[in-house]
């Protein structure tokens, strides 16, 4: 018999964008499906629009929280509810290519593992929602183990997972994180004994919209990162200490611009990675990043300022 896999999806406040995601799931190639919608506190015509998919299927299941909580606690909510064997999981603004599910779940019991991730493509759009380029992102590794995803999140985004729902059970998302909370349910799986298995077919759109794709604060970002490097740096190596410092540092952001000099250099210095090519290639998206919070956190100090002059 054919292991059930549920799908779990987490919205909030985007029902047109949750209408293409679930297409991308019904148009799956794997039948044995059970999907699990979770709405975390939505206030637009989500609910009926739910209400009416359940009613159509009964593979469809639609659990309503009363007010927002966070992803990670809807997807918390979802595990619970699961009956599959496996776990996929899918945010609202993205979508899975149709032979996703299909491919994971061979790996998985082809090689009698627990956890495994897909390679993305990057899909660019405009505020009228037209797609400007595509960009496949793909890792090469074949296996991520613990030791390694103390250097970088190679896995990435929770829309590439698929986990056994009992190991996803036992070590669930932290709520109390205010980000890099994928980060930390994957260094946690790992760091029983697990590893990941990279099905390197790029299996999902993942869509960068206009606006921030963070749902919290810049300075929720800052703490949510520190906690994590706090959390796992005594098992990591002087150099993974190093990159690690460094990406965290590189979204620092401060009111003086001497002391962003300053910070910038000293950060350079610690790990100087245009040295080397690949490094370099590695770390351009950590300081478009980086630039993209200072920008995001200068806006909302402003705004903060403006609310209280007004």
């Amino acid at each position: 018999m054919k292991a059930l896999v549920s799908c779990i999806i987490t919205t909030h406040n985007r029902a047109e964008l949750l209408k293409k995601a679930m297409a991308s799931v019904m148009a799956q190639t794997y039948p044995h499906l059970e999907i699990i919608i979770v709405d975390d506190g939505s206030k637009d015509h989500t609910e009926e629009v739910c209400r009416a998919w359940v009613k159509q299927d009964q593979r469809i299941h639609y659990i309503q929280v009363p007010y927002a909580q966070g992803a990670n606690h809807a997807r918390n909510l979802g595990i619970q509810r699961a009956n599959g064997k496996y776990i996929a999981f899918l945010d609202d603004d993205d979508q899975w290519l149709p032979d996703k599910i299909q491919t994971q779940t061979q790996t998985l019991e082809h090689n009698k593992a627990l956890f495994c991730f897909c390679s993305k493509v990057l899909v660019y759009v405009d505020r009228e929602d037209n797609v400007t380029r595509r960009k496949v992102s793909v890792e090469s590794r074949e296996l991520v183990f613990y030791e390694d995803l103390l250097t970088y999140n190679w896995i990435g985004e929770t829309s590439k997972i698929m986990v056994q729902t009992q190991l996803a059970r036992t070590v669930m998302f932290d709520e109390q994180l205010t980000s890099a909370q994928d980060y930390d349910f994957y260094l946690r799986i790992l760091q029983r004994g697990h590893h990941a298995i990279n099905v390197k077919e790029p299996l999902v759109h993942i869509y960068i919209h206009p606006g921030p794709r963070i749902s919290t604060s810049a300075k929720k970002k800052f703490q949510g990162q520190r906690r994590v490097l706090i959390k796992y740096y005594k098992d990591m190596s002087q150099e993974q200490k190093k990159r690690q410092l460094h990406h965290y540092r590189m979204m620092e952001w401060s009111k003086n611009p001497n002391r962003n000099t300053l910070f910038l250099k000293n950060t350079l210095t610690l790990y100087p990675w245009w040295r080397n090519f690949t490094l370099l290639k590695r770390n351009v998206r950590t300081i478009w990043l980086g630039f993209r919070l200072r920008k995001q956190l200068r806006s909302e100090t402003l705004n903060k300022e403006y609310k209280g002059t007004a």
